[in-house]
Parts: structure tokens; sequence; C-alpha cells
């Protein structure tokens, strides 16, 4: 055991962290040694919903014939809902039943499948984890309220006795030894289940849950502090459902919050959205996962929300926009301390894109599954920033763990540049400056190197777009299909086919240019105008 690494890991940890992962766990041996098992036998009655405007569909991943397609993969469904043979995510992604609330699903074959789920879920492994609770909650709900002049008076109690059972659990289970995400999802399911069953002990907790989460975890700038570009748009849609909801003058408070959180994080989005209109893929962030940001703009216009873009500031993301190029930066946190699970050694990256096409891109997240690819996916030499002596900025490790992690400190900022160190190679005494100047026709890039007596190898990396080709290239310029990349303080120069991912499970071949550098190194990116 690394002893170091793990103090590293959870010195940051918060005292309820600890509390909570050992009461559940006590909890959890107490329940097998005496034989306790969960009770699905629960019964309230359920209401539809009213919803102040429709909820955004959700794409078809069942394909019939008992063929579910999640995270870019096809497998038939075999009875096993706990089935790992895909991975955890994938599991995950079936026991969400987000399709469900798919287009084709109607209420004959939506029945069809919650009862299946009903069966199975004494064998089911997963079915209490409180995560996917708290997302197929949302969406039975949503499923019974839509459908609910189709399904008997009987299919109805069946649902609703396994539902509110579900959610007793889930009560007594959220998550407060993760905390972040998935605590505030929890928060935002109970808030449904309060208002379907009318229960006033899941409103109080919902209220509690939601009301602290969103004050500590949406930022001043809108950013949702995870800076997961992806999670910010998970966690923006289901704040939308939430606000959608809360219909009543009792719970006024709630919803002006909500809406009070809402707002900014529409207008940061509208600020950090790139010019092909998808996320900037940085930390976890893949295509096809959330929705794309079109559409939570067009849900937020039917709730009649109204917001305007938000100046990028608490995050530490900067855009900058130049006549035909847009670039998104990063001089952040790596996020809260406490929990960097969704997190990459990063610092100091950036994407552009040139006339709305992605030029320099990240290498993006195609697993969470523990091992190879999720380590390189998360190191430092995976982005386009500077890796000291082959050693990652910050130590992550394992699929979700951190330990010593990279101190951010801006030293200037303009309108068009801003100047940024970190200390995340200390322990090679080395400290790393970065500047991002925006012009017009040219982006710049700036990195020094203090303390870096020379027998340290620093390199910078420049990951392009799969769709831009190399043309010619010198230790002094680099000319692509969308641009020139200058470079002035080179020592020597490489490139190499590696692998990059868009979306979950689909890698691509493209090519990865390392600039190794001594002490300082300036690299203009000088776009095409024609």
């Amino acid at each position: 055991m690394d002893i170091s690494r793990l103090y590293h890991t959870v010195r940051y940890l918060k005292p309820e962290q600890f509390y909570f992962r050992a009461i559940y766990k006590v909890k959890g041996v107490c329940r097998k040694l005496f034989g306790i098992r969960p009770c699905y036998a629960r019964y309230s009655p359920g209401h539809p919903l009213l919803f102040k405007a429709p909820w955004i569909e959700k794409p078809r991943s069942y394909k019939g014939s008992n063929v579910f397609e999640f995270l870019n993969v096809c497998d038939i469904f075999g009875g096993e809902w706990d089935c790992n043979r895909q991975g955890e995510l994938w599991r995950y992604n079936l026991n969400y039943m987000d399709f469900l609330l798919q287009p084709s699903m109607g209420a004959a074959e939506g029945y069809a499948w919650i009862e299946r789920f009903i069966e199975a879920m004494p064998a089911n492994k997963v079915a209490n984890d409180p995560y996917p609770i708290s997302l197929r909650g949302i969406n039975w709900i949503k499923f019974v309220s839509l459908h609910h002049e189709s399904l008997s008076a009987e299919q109805l109690q069946k649902i609703d006795t396994a539902l509110y059972s579900q959610y007793l659990i889930l009560a007594g289970r959220v998550e407060r030894h993760l905390l972040a995400n998935h605590y505030l999802e929890n928060g935002f399911s109970l808030l449904f289940a309060a208002y379907y069953f009318n229960d006033k002990k899941f409103f109080r907790l919902a209220e509690k849950v939601i009301s602290s989460q969103l004050e500590e975890q949406i930022l001043s700038d809108g950013a949702h502090f995870e800076l997961s570009p992806m999670y910010h748009c998970i966690i923006l849609e289901r704040l939308l459902d939430c606000y959608s909801i809360v219909n009543d003058e009792r719970h006024k408070a709630l919803s002006s919050l909500m809406l009070d959180k809402a707002t900014p994080m529409l207008g940061w989005l509208e600020t950090a959205v790139m010019s092909d209109g998808n996320i900037p893929l940085l930390n976890d962030s893949a295509l096809g996962i959330a929705p794309l940001p079109a559409e939570l703009f067009t849900y937020a216009k039917k709730l009649g929300i109204k917001w305007s873009a938000m100046p990028l500031g608490a995050s530490g993301y900067r855009k900058f926009n130049g006549d035909i190029y847009d670039a998104f930066v990063d001089v952040a946190a790596l996020g809260p301390s406490y929990n960097l699970g969704h997190s990459h050694a990063d610092t100091f990256t950036f994407v552009m894109n040139v006339s709305g096409k992605p030029f320099i891109v990240d290498t993006g997240v195609s697993t969470y599954s523990a091992g190879e690819r999720r380590s390189y996916e998360r190191s430092t030499r995976a982005h386009n920033t500077v890796t000291v002596d082959g050693a990652d900025s910050s130590h992550v490790w394992g699929a979700f763990r951190c330990a010593r992690r990279a101190a951010v400190k801006i030293v200037s900022e303009d309108r068009c540049s801003i100047y940024a160190k970190h200390n995340g190679y200390s322990p090679l005494s080395v400290e790393v400056y970065r500047k991002f100047i925006g012009r017009e026709e040219d982006f710049e890039i700036v990195d020094e190197v203090h303390g870096n007596k020379g027998n340290l190898e620093a390199i910078s990396t420049l990951l392009l777009s799969p769709q831009v080709d190399i043309i010619s290239m010198d230790p002094s310029r680099i000319r692509t299909s969308l641009g020139d990349i200058c470079l002035n303080g080179c020592v020597s120069l490489s490139v190499e086919q590696v692998d990059v991912a868009f979306s979950y499970n689909i890698l691509r071949k493209t090519n990865r240019i390392s600039v190794l550098f001594k002490e300082k190194l300036s690299i203009t990116i000088v776009v095409n105008q024609d």
C-alpha cells in the first residue's frame, strides 16, 4: 500500500464523508450478518405530476428484440439487470431506465419493462444503489405521469409499491459519503418523490439537500463546481426538470432558489459552448451523454427562463474568441477538494475550434473502468499542457482518485490574456507558468518552467483533431490544414499517432505533437483566414 498516496487522497475528505462511509459499511455488514433483506412491499399511492413544459426526450437506447445500446455498445438483455459483461457504467445505464422516455416507447411496452425490473429486484445487486434509484425514480415518475390514463389501477399499484419502497431505501442511504453530483441527484429525485407521493418527509429531505448543495455546487459564474461541462449539462437538465414540477405557492422559496441557480448555469453554458455547438470536452466529458446545449436552451425558454451569457470567473475557465477561432482554456483548480472523481491532471490545458471545426482537441473520455486507458486519459500527457519529466501535474490514480494536486494562482489577467502558475511539480522543485493571449487572427501560448536546472525534460503537448492534416513541419513551424503553429524556443519536435475519444468506447487516431523546450516556449497559432 502506498501510504503517501493514501494520505494525500483522504486528507481532503470532509468529516461527514468518513462518518457516513463507516455508518453505511456497518449497516451493510449487519444486514448481511442477520439476513435482513430490503422490503419492496411498502405501498403509497402516487399521483401524476404536472410539468410546466415538456422534458427533453431521451435518445433511443432500446433497439427492440431485447437489444440495448449504451455508451456506443450494443448488447442483448438476457434477464440479468446486474450483468457486468459490458462494464459497471453500462450496467448502471441499463438500471437508470432512461429508455422508458424514448419517443418510440409506448405504455404497454414500458410497463412490461418496469414489471420485469420489479420481478428481478431481489436478485439485482445494483437495484438498491442510491444513484441508479435516483435516476430510475425520476424516469418512472415521468413515465407514469405521461401514460397514467393508459395504465390500469393494478399496474399503477404495482409500480407505486416498488417505487415507494425504493425511495424509502434512498432516503436512508443518500450519498453523503460521496457528496458532489451524486448527493445533489439524490435530492432532485427525492423532490420528484415528494410531489408524486405527496410525502412531507421526502420533501423536507429533498429541500435540505437541494438548498444546501445548489449553494455550494453552483459557482458564482454559473459553473458546476466539478468543472466537467458534461456534468454541468446533466445537473442543469435535472434542475430544469425540478423547476418544472414545483408549481405551488407553498414551495415558492425553493422554486426561486432553483431559478436563481439555473439562470447563471445557462449563462455559463452559453459562454462556454464552442462554435460547433458542442461543450468543451474537459475533465470527464463526452458527447452523447448529456443533452446538447441547444436542447437545454430550448427547454429553458419553454419554462419561461431568461438569461444572458455569463463572464467566466470563479470556475477558472476562460474563453477567447478571435475572428474565426474560439479557444476554451483551463486555469482552474481541479474541482471540489473532497471529491475529484471526475477531474484530470490537466491544469492549463485548452481546446480550440477554427471556423466552427475542432482544431486542438482533448484526449477525452472513453471509459470509467480502472485500467491503463482510464489512467492515460486522466494523465497530464493526454492533455494540451506542459509535462515535466513525464510526471503528472496532479497525482490521479485508480478510476476516480486523486492524491497530491496542483494549486493554481492567477498572476495577471486582462481582456485579452491570462497569466497563471501552478505548483504541481513541486516535488521536482519546478513551477510551471502559462500565459494565454487571444488576438483577432492568432492565439498565443507562452510556457515557462521555473526552477528547471536543465536536467528535467519539459514537453508541451498539442493534440490535433483527427480532421486536421499536417502539411509540413520543422522546429519553428507546423503547417496544418486549419492554420500554422509557430514555435519559438523549441529544442526538438516529434509527432506520434494516439487515440482520442469524443464519446465513450469509440477511439479515433490523431496526431499528438510534443514540443521539447528548456525554460521558455512560445506557441503561436495563426489560423487560416480563407
